[in-house]
């Protein structure tokens, strides 16, 4: 589905249900992000907060009751000025997103840092979760320079894609619209899995 504004400029002229998430670490070159957090991607959110305990995050998130696809910027036009601030400030970034398959539990492992991407690719895998590496040609392989996690100091970062069936696993009470997610045992096992990968000796 196309996407409704090109800009966020153009988004924030007209939307005002969202908020932006940022806590900073300054001990870490890493972050993570979910341009798509809230009711836009359900599960995104709650991923990315998994991380604060060891590096920076940056969260866009939909809070309007319906139509949240409204708030969706593809990846290479998210252009919200301190999400650019902070990506670039920093050497690492890693993005959470979902896409829609109902059926399968699988990750699109993408990105320009594809030495990485091969890695969590393989972690996921031996922790027990399906996970592919999205071919470079793909549409949702995540490696065009303006992407807004490959905006950082090293000019790449990491794009993770997880189906509805796989973030539904995650958690006990996927799309409740009250409260907070639940987590399953599997959340921390992926989560763990990811970091690993995402931590792991960089150069």
């Amino acid at each position: 589905m196309k996407d409704m504004y090109d800009s966020f400029l153009s988004l924030s002229a007209s939307e005002s249900e969202y908020r932006i998430i940022y806590e900073e670490n300054s001990g870490s070159e890493h972050i993570v992000l979910g341009p798509h957090g809230g009711r836009i991607e359900p599960g995104v959110s709650e991923l990315v907060r998994a991380f604060a305990d060891q590096c920076s995050i940056y969260i866009f998130e939909g809070l309007k009751q319906r139509n949240n696809r409204s708030l969706h910027l593809t990846s290479t036009r998210f252009d919200e000025p301190l999400a650019l601030e902070k990506v670039n400030a920093h050497r690492f970034a890693l993005a959470f997103h979902g896409y829609r398959d109902l059926k399968k539990p699988h990750t699109l492992v993408g990105g320009a840092d594809r030495r990485k991407a091969a890695a969590i690719c393989e972690l996921l895998n031996e922790a027990g979760f399906s996970a592919e590496l999205v071919n470079e040609k793909d549409r949702l392989a995540g490696v065009h320079p303006q992407n807004i996690v490959n905006r950082t100091k090293r000019e790449m970062g990491l794009q993770l894609e997880l189906s509805t069936a796989q973030r539904s696993a995650l958690f006990h009470n996927f799309g409740c619209r009250k409260g907070r997610y639940i987590e399953t045992k599997l959340f921390s096992q992926y989560v763990n899995a990811v970091k690993l990968g995402f931590y792991g000796k960089s150069k």
